[in-house]
């Protein structure tokens, strides 16, 4: 049960790490200002969505352990 909690944490930070690196992909584009507050409003909501669950498992991880 501890590793599939651990397992499953790492792979949430992965797919966030992901998503991140996509979402910022191009800086130089020229519409970049215009869809800034999109782009920051799609990565509060990933950071968010991934980083409750992770924390949460982190937590049972330690309190099973």
């Amino acid at each position: 049960m501890n590793n599939v909690l651990l397992i499953a944490s790492a792979i949430i930070c992965v797919i966030a790490l992901i998503i991140t690196i996509l979402v910022g992909i191009d800086p130089n584009d020229k519409d970049y200002h215009k869809t800034a507050k999109s782009r920051i409003t799609l990565l509060t909501t990933f950071y968010i969505v991934t980083f409750v669950p992770a924390l949460g498992f982190a937590i049972i991880y330690f309190l099973i352990r």
